[in-house]
């Protein structure tokens, strides 16, 4: 079993474990298995958002300061 550290004490749990034999709490099913892939998707989508809004900005705002 994979050797993982609990997120909310520092204690030793395996994957596979409900609990955490330290402090008790909690862990998700899928704890240690597998990537936030939603999130990896949604930072990604948000990078390619902000450079396409650099690139279709205008650079020079000025003109619309009266």
């Amino acid at each position: 079993m994979k050797n993982l550290t609990c997120k909310h004490c520092g204690g030793s749990v395996t994957a596979g474990d409900e609990n955490c034999a330290h402090c008790g709490i909690p862990l998700a099913p899928d704890y240690g298995s597998s990537p936030q892939k939603k999130f990896k998707l949604f930072f990604i989508g948000l990078i390619i958002f902000c450079l396409a809004m650099i690139l279709w900005l205008p650079p020079d705002w000025s003109h619309f300061i009266q």
